[in-house]
């Protein structure tokens, strides 16, 4: 299963330490507030628990989605393909 994390987080200090935690347990950059790996179901919680402590007493959120590799294979992108890193990837 793919994991997607989105967020809107105001604070950079925060938004910075969001993108990290993604990078960190291997999900790729695909949009600037935007991750999306595969990643196991213990890696995902552990995630979620590292992402809820960056926000907690915020007024911020961060959204992750579990999606299946034949849904994933449906996506539609419109308009410029997001560049991100050099060094990122997206399968």
């Amino acid at each position: 299963m793919f994991t997607l994390v989105i967020y809107d987080i105001s604070e950079n200090d925060l938004r910075l330490a969001a993108a990290n935690a993604c990078k960190k347990y291997g999900l790729i950059r695909v949009q600037k507030s935007a991750f999306l790996g595969e990643i196991s179901n213990s890696l995902r919680k552990e995630l979620a628990a590292a992402l809820k402590e960056i926000v907690k007493n915020t007024e911020n959120n961060i959204q992750i989605y579990i999606i299946c590799k034949p849904d994933l294979s449906q996506k539609i992108e419109l308009g410029k393909p997001y560049k991100g890193e050099e060094s990122e990837i997206l399968m």
